[in-house]
Parts: structure tokens; C-alpha cells; sequence
């Protein structure tokens, strides 16, 4: 099976999110039964080659391999660019 692409768009604060990405981050928070407060950062993926986005709660992740296993689910994996990109986001917050 041909999994998805999914690529990092950006890391935004939750109460600064863009419009078009809102519906998404609620339905995301609603499934994972998560009130995101203002100040989080949300990591945004785009999967490629569709009009779908995947929010990423990043207080409540904290490596990559949950990501990925969270991506899975939605047949999708991380592009290589993005997976480098989020491991520095990572490497950052346990700093």
C-alpha cells in the first residue's frame, strides 16, 4: 500500500491559527478529546496531494515515532524534509 506524503506547512500558536486550517485543528482536538489553549504550538502537515491537513498538538507529543504512528492511522508518513524538521522542533523542547 502507497502511503501519503504528509509535509510541514508550519508551526503556528493555536490563537493565531490561519482560518482555513481551524476547522481541522478542532476536529483533530475533538478526537483526541484535547482543549488546545491559546498559547500552543500546533505543527501543521499538509498531506500532499490532497486538500487535508494534521494537526500536530506538539505539548502533547513528544518525539517523532508518535507522529508517525498518529500519521499512520491516516495512511500518511512525514516527507523527508518535514520528519528532519520536526525532530529539531523536538530537540528544541527538551532543551
Amino acid at each position: 500500500m502507497n502511503l501519503h506524503k504528509a509535509h510541514l506547512i508550519g508551526v503556528y500558536d493555536h490563537g493565531e491559527m490561519p482560518e482555513e486550517l481551524t476547522g481541522f485543528v478542532k476536529f483533530q482536538a475533538a478526537r483526541q478529546k484535547y482543549a488546545p489553549k491559546k498559547e500552543d504550538k500546533v505543527a501543521v502537515l499538509q498531506i500532499v496531494g490532497t486538500t487535508s491537513y494534521f494537526p500536530i498538538f506538539l505539548n502533547t507529543v513528544s518525539d517523532i515515532k508518535k507522529v508517525e504512528r498518529d500519521l499512520a492511522e491516516v495512511d500518511a508518513e512525514l516527507d523527508e524534509v518535514s520528519k528532519l524538521s520536526l525532530q529539531r522542533i523536538f530537540q528544541e523542547k527538551h532543551k
